[in-house]
């Protein structure tokens, strides 16, 4: 899934996302850190990887085996454990992100968030 180049157009869209949501971002400018944006409001912040997928994600597919690379690189990013860290996903057809809270050994598909306006229609 990190395979080639940074999905630029995609983070982009996933500024206005944000936005859309109330929060306030700030562009990752440091090659070496693999995360994209880092978005922030009074009441929280979070730290946000964006990928795109070109295919229809599986319902039954595992995030720990479709986004194992991507994982890896969030988890080891050296931010302090508190500070939540999420994946925003999304496939070249769909106009609805994905919001992935990575956690330690675990991976939570962001259903619903009453504070950010959320909804899901993917989630399981």
């Amino acid at each position: 899934m990190t395979r080639g180049q940074k999905p630029v157009a995609m983070i982009g869209e996933a500024k206005k996302f944000a936005e859309q949501m109330g929060y306030r971002w700030q562009e990752n400018t440091q090659a070496d850190l693999g995360y994209d944006l880092f978005i922030f409001k009074p009441e929280t912040a979070c730290i946000v990887r964006v990928r795109q997928t070109r295919y229809r994600i599986d319902p039954e597919s595992f995030y720990e085996d479709l986004l194992k690379d991507d994982l890896r690189i969030v988890r080891a990013l050296p931010f302090p454990h508190w500070v939540p860290k999420e994946i925003w996903l999304r496939t070249q057809h769909e106009r609805n992100w994905r919001r992935l809270r990575i956690y330690p050994e675990s991976v939570g598909e962001i259903g619903w968030w009453k504070p950010d306006g959320y909804t899901n229609p993917y989630s399981r």
